[in-house]
């Protein structure tokens, strides 16, 4: 009886020992895939570019002040200075609110909690401790107008 059990035993070992070998090479592999994956990673995709083309300067009449959603900007026209633009960051620094123009006064106003910024972005009051981040307005050929986020 003993004779009859020993090739089974041993097909049963060998292939408890295969299965084992199999399943170690098998989590190596992975391993090494996934390290492959991470030296080969070109990180993260960049975002937007930081400059953005708010329009041509007839979009932005003296005396006006325009909000250019793809910059999330607030773009003033000095009505005393044709050609003189000012911009300013949209996000409230406080708590991220887009901030709307000041009802009756040259300024701004976030509706989320009531912080107040004057017509430059200055901090005029409320619970932002912050002003609003200027931004720099260029005039390209002459019509283009274009901010650097």
């Amino acid at each position: 009886m003993n004779d009859e059990t020993q090739p089974s035993d041993l097909s049963r070992r060998r292939f408890l020992l295969l299965l084992t070998h199999g399943g170690w090479v098998a989590a190596m592999g992975v391993l090494l895939y996934q390290v492959g994956r991470f030296l080969r990673a070109e990180g993260l995709p960049s975002g937007p570019s930081p400059v953005v083309v708010a329009g041509k300067l007839a979009d932005f009449p003296p005396g006006s002040t325009t909000y250019v959603s793809e910059a999330r900007a607030w773009v003033r026209h000095e009505a005393e200075a044709a050609g003189v633009l000012t911009a300013v960051d949209a996000v409230c620094p406080h708590m991220g609110c887009l901030v709307q123009p000041a009802g009756g006064s040259p300024g701004f106003q976030c509706p989320c909690h009531g912080s107040q910024f004057a017509a430059d972005g200055a901090l005029a009051g409320g619970p932002a401790e912050r002003p609003l981040r200027p931004l720099a307005v260029r005039i390209v050929g002459g019509d283009t107008v274009t901010i650097l986020t």
